[in-house]
């Protein structure tokens, strides 16, 4: 079982009731923040902090019959799970229930949204929770708006919740996936998954497989030398071949502004998406920021 499983079970455990899903978030959340390496990372949500790695877990564990079936969290055996974690983790967890075990719902989500505010810029419940003045120190945590620049991005060694922090906190509008066949064996990359996941943040998702490679191509590509041979090819046919999708990308920055390309690989030079951003700089009307993450 992955380690993070058994953080999440020992705390529902330690809890020694059945957990709303909306307090179990904001539990974990305050747990994995005292973490040097957090065990679950989590975005700015509908009520807060949120991660989608915690719902899946869930679906995992109620597979196993670990977890009841229902919307709140329940255990359904007696394992003792806290003996599984190392000693740090299990004090924070013992400091969690300890703390925050008898505070709940609104309580505890003003709790985190006071002394976390990044997480309540996307709440649609933080004004009946928060005062005026609390609220405007959540709008303060907003990361401020600039002005339209292309991003290139990857998500190779990040979760779903880092790359999706990483969109918001650059204010991206437009997430422009050039994966040809956007399947990845990552949690939550795969097209769909991932273009709700942006969706519920207030990005949009634009898919155009026609800039993409093939993955037969992508194969054995173990020196920078081998990735130059296959952009120079690139360049060539596929760039060459799809000027409308270069148009396409403009288009979207001209009227949406913060538009990201997104692949896999973690550095430009090793992905194509490089390849398109240099494209669209050598062209005259591109008068616009070039980053990449």
């Amino acid at each position: 079982m992955f380690y993070r499983r058994k953080l999440l079970l020992s705390l529902i455990q330690g809890l020694n009731r059945p957990v709303q899903k909306v307090d179990l978030q904001k539990y974990l959340f305050l747990l994995c923040v005292s973490q040097d390496k957090p065990s679950y990372e989590f975005i700015p949500h509908r009520f807060g902090c949120y991660s989608f790695q915690i719902d899946a877990d869930k679906r995992t564990l109620t597979k196993y019959g670990l977890i009841k079936n229902r919307d709140e969290w329940q255990l359904s055996d007696d394992t003792r799970y806290l003996h599984l974690l190392t000693a740090h983790d299990r004090d924070r967890v013992n400091n969690i229930v300890r703390e925050f075990g008898e505070i709940r719902g609104r309580r505890l989500i003003k709790h985190v949204y006071k002394n976390y505010p990044y997480y309540a810029i996307n709440s649609e419940i933080r004004a009946d929770v928060l005062t005026l003045r609390e609220q405007q120190v959540v709008e303060s945590s907003r990361p401020s708006p600039a002005s339209a620049t292309l991003f290139t991005i990857g998500y190779e060694g990040k979760t779903l919740e880092r790359f999706l922090n990483q969109l918001i906190q650059h204010r991206i509008k437009i997430l422009c996936d050039v994966r040809r066949n956007p399947v990845s064996m990552k949690f939550g990359f795969s097209k769909n998954p991932l273009m709700r996941a942006v969706n519920a943040i207030g990005i949009t998702y634009v898919h155009i497989p026609a800039l993409g490679i093939a993955s037969a191509k992508r194969s054995n590509l173990t020196t920078q030398d081998h990735y130059d041979s296959l952009f120079e090819e690139y360049r060539r046919t596929t760039l060459a071949d799809n000027g409308a999708s270069l148009d396409e990308v403009m288009r979207l920055i001209r009227r949406q502004g913060r538009t990201a390309l997104m692949c896999f690989e973690e550095g430009p030079q090793q992905c194509h998406r490089g390849c398109v951003a240099e494209a669209l700089q050598a062209r005259p009307e591109f008068r616009y920021r070039m980053v990449h993450l």
